[in-house]
């Protein structure tokens, strides 16, 4: 694992960290091991054998993440979720988590205090995406790129809504037209977000360094937002 270098501004206490996986190789031992048993069924019940590496050599690493910062070990943590499915660790004083792996890398994030979200997508062309701009993009994106196409990429603003739904504990589908992306022209290395999403906290998201071929982001919600309030479907976690 590699521990990411963050954008300045970033609250402090924050950590991004970088896993390249073997899609090809097996299931490594040293992390089948550390998996609960339904962590282990539900990664059997996945149908390719890229996708179950994918899954048990991610929810290692966290598991291997959260030890060091619980003292706890590895495999005798346990999970909880909330209403909407958000994890976070069951009567354990450790950090805010989040997750994501797209292709053969994954990002775990983690937050000493508030709540944290992660996404990482593969790029795809802007033509291929096209057909979902109504989907993703807010009413005033939609006519931004409607205008001049430029600005920030459609990929780019997909993952930091994810990323701050995430962190939020949304249902990501539903939400995602209420929150605006743009560049934050006083903070380079940020971003602004306008949204009309129930909550009265402050976001804030963040570009993440990825490997060529991918975009990533990190979103930020301060300690005050509580989840229980949160309206949205189910939320999703990456595993």
């Amino acid at each position: 694992m590699q521990r990411l270098r963050l954008a300045e501004g970033v609250p402090e206490g924050l950590e991004v960290w970088r896993l390249a996986l073997d899609l090809n190789a097996p299931v490594a031992d040293d992390d089948d091991r550390l998996l609960s048993r339904a962590e282990w069924q539900r990664a059997q019940r996945l149908r390719h054998h890229a996708d179950v590496v994918r899954a048990v050599a991610t929810r290692a690493a966290l598991r291997r993440l959260l030890s060091a910062h619980t003292g706890i070990a590895a495999e005798k943590l346990v999970f909880t979720q909330n209403a909407y499915g958000k994890p976070a660790l069951e009567n354990v004083d450790g950090p805010a988590f989040n997750v994501s792996h797209s292709g053969n890398v994954a990002l775990i994030a983690l937050a000493p205090g508030g709540s944290v979200g992660v996404d990482i997508e593969r790029r795809r062309s802007e033509a291929e995406l096209a057909p979902l701009h109504g989907l993703v993009l807010s009413p005033s994106e939609q006519l931004g790129h409607a205008r001049d196409g430029i600005a920030l990429p459609f990929m780019e603003r997909w993952v930091v809504k994810e990323a701050v739904l995430k962190a939020l504990g949304l249902g990501i589908a539903d939400h995602l037209q209420a929150l605006s992306i743009t560049s934050s022209l006083g903070s380079p290395g940020t971003y602004h977000l306008e949204h009309s999403l129930p909550i009265s906290s402050s976001l804030q998201a963040w570009p993440l360094p990825a490997p060529s071929g991918y975009a990533a982001a990190l979103g930020y919600v301060d300690s005050g937002y509580s989840h229980a309030n949160a309206q949205g479907k189910r939320y999703s976690t990456n595993f």
